[in-house]
């Protein structure tokens, strides 16, 4: 089993699906070779809009993706400080760093995101990162 933790701009492409890696983002959840782990931070990210827009598709979706996880990173004042370093070191936007730290501590074979290959995130040694996204296209 590939232990994978999921970007929250992955699970949003996949949700979405007018996205030209929709399709991919979609195909790698349903891969039966892969066990998932997450953090809260990233339920946090992917469902405060919908929780306050009461987009309940949404909401199911995610909270479906969220039933799937097998290994929850336990939310502490040790991996906020992991985090704090690593987006100091390689200049990281605060919830990449708390993802990247939950993926580092749940030992994820595969961190599977939308950022471009180029983005500081792809530094992190240790953080196997694939990027979804497509060449020559903009954001998610």
């Amino acid at each position: 089993m590939t232990k994978t933790y999921i970007d929250a701009n992955t699970l949003i492409v996949a949700f979405r699906g007018d996205h030209s890696a929709a399709d991919a983002a979609l195909g790698l959840l349903g891969e039966p070779e892969r066990t998932f782990v997450s953090s809260a931070y990233l339920r946090l990210e992917t469902l405060r809009k919908p929780l306050f827009y009461r987009r309940e598709d949404e909401i199911a979706f995610m909270e479906s993706y969220f039933s799937m996880v097998s290994l929850w990173v336990p939310t502490d004042d040790a991996l906020v400080e992991r985090a704090l370093r690593l987006a100091a070191q390689f200049d990281l936007g605060a919830m990449d760093a708390l993802h990247a730290a939950a993926a580092l501590w749940a030992g994820a074979d595969l961190f599977v995101t939308m950022e471009r290959p180029t983005k500081p995130l792809f530094r992190v040694p240790g953080l196997n990162a694939l990027s979804l996204h497509p060449q020559g296209e903009d954001g998610p």
